[in-house]
């Protein structure tokens, strides 16, 4: 016999266990680690330290003492990284920097979802500029989008209208598209 005690818990836990030990839902433990409130895995594993949880845990309810280095940050350090090192805050920073990038490109023009599809299919196809060769168009969606300024009556042909883009729905669908490639 090596002498240890088989009925003591285990130390190292999967996510579900971990989740578990710590009564929450699997999806919660996942983003509580993904946003730095409980410790990552132990390195090239898909296990967790229950030392470390609890070191985190004391350290965010604030039962932990003022030391130099924290349980946590010890547990850390011996890991091989420091919490600057392992993206601490740059997931903070990184999210700072896209809604930044994203707010200079937010469409202005206020337009719902249904709006949005019609003028970027005016967009993309330049020759289909009535309301029966517009997928989901209608006059008053046309209407809306001629208040809005994004679109404008370019004349009548046998008694239907034609519509065309203005520059500022040009430049909305830019937007659009823009913020939609920044989006989460």
């Amino acid at each position: 016999m090596d002498g240890t005690n088989m009925s003591e818990p285990t130390r190292l836990i999967g996510r579900k266990e971990a989740a578990a030990y710590l009564g929450i839902a699997e999806s919660t433990f996942s983003l509580w680690v993904s946003t730095h409130k409980m410790p990552p895995p132990i390195f090239g594993t898909r296990k967790w330290d229950k030392r470390a949880i609890d070191a985190k845990l004391d350290d965010i309810s604030g039962l932990a003492t003022d030391r130099k280095e924290d349980r946590y940050e010890k547990w850390m350090r011996e890991q091989g990284a420091t919490e600057a090192g392992n993206g601490g805050d740059s997931l903070r920073v990184w999210r700072d920097k896209k809604a930044k990038r994203q707010a200079k490109h937010k469409p202005q023009m206020a337009l719902d979802a249904k709006l949005e599809r019609i003028v970027l299919f005016m967009a993309e196809h330049p020759e289909c500029d009535t309301v029966a060769s517009i997928p989901g168009a209608g006059p008053h969606f046309m209407d809306k989008l001629i208040d809005s300024g994004a679109v404008r009556l370019i004349g009548t042909e046998r008694s239907t209208f034609r519509y065309a883009l203005t520059e500022d729905g040009e430049e909305e669908v830019k937007r659009i598209r823009k913020w939609r490639s920044l989006a989460p």
